[in-house]
C-alpha cells in the first residue's frame, strides 16, 4: 500500500458509533460470563476454569460485537465492555472488581482483534 492510499485511507470520515452495536456487547458479555461463571461454580470443577468465564466468554462476545457491527468492533467492544463491568462486579463477581474489569477489557481485545481480521480479508477483497 503506498503512503497516498494510506493517508487518503486516514483521512476518509470514519462510520459513526451506533449505540445499538455497543448495547450487543453489552448484553453479549453479561450473558457470556454469567452463563459460564454459574456453569464453572455448578460443576465440580477447580476455580482455575473461572478463567474460561472471564477470558473465553468476553473474548467471544468481542468478536461477536465485531460481526455484528461490522465497522469500528473494537470501539463499539470497548464501550460495552466497559458498560458490563459495573453490573459484573456486583452480580455475578460478589463485588471482586479485578475479574470483571478483565472481562471488559478482553471484550475489547476480542472486538480488535476480530475487526483487525475483518480489515485484512475486505483488503483483500478489494484487490
Amino acid at each position: 500500500m503506498s503512503r497516498r492510499s494510506r493517508r487518503d485511507a486516514a483521512d476518509a470520515p470514519k462510520p459513526q458509533l451506533r449505540w445499538e452495536a455497543a448495547l450487543f456487547a453489552f448484553a453479549t458479555n453479561m450473558l457470556l460470563v454469567t452463563v459460564l461463571t454459574g456453569f464453572v461454580q455448578t460443576m465440580p470443577l477447580p476455580i482455575e476454569f473461572e478463567v474460561l468465564a472471564t477470558v473465553g466468554g468476553p473474548l467471544l462476545a468481542g468478536a461477536l460485537t465485531a460481526f455484528y457491527a461490522r465497522h469500528r468492533g473494537g470501539m463499539h467492544a470497548f464501550l460495552g465492555g466497559m458498560l458490563s463491568v459495573l453490573p459484573l462486579t456486583f452480580f455475578i463477581f460478589q463485588g471482586n472488581w479485578q475479574p470483571a474489569l478483565y472481562a471488559g477489557a478482553f471484550c475489547t481485545m476480542g472486538g480488535a482483534l476480530t475487526e483487525v481480521v475483518q480489515r485484512r480479508f475486505q483488503r483483500t477483497r478489494k484487490t
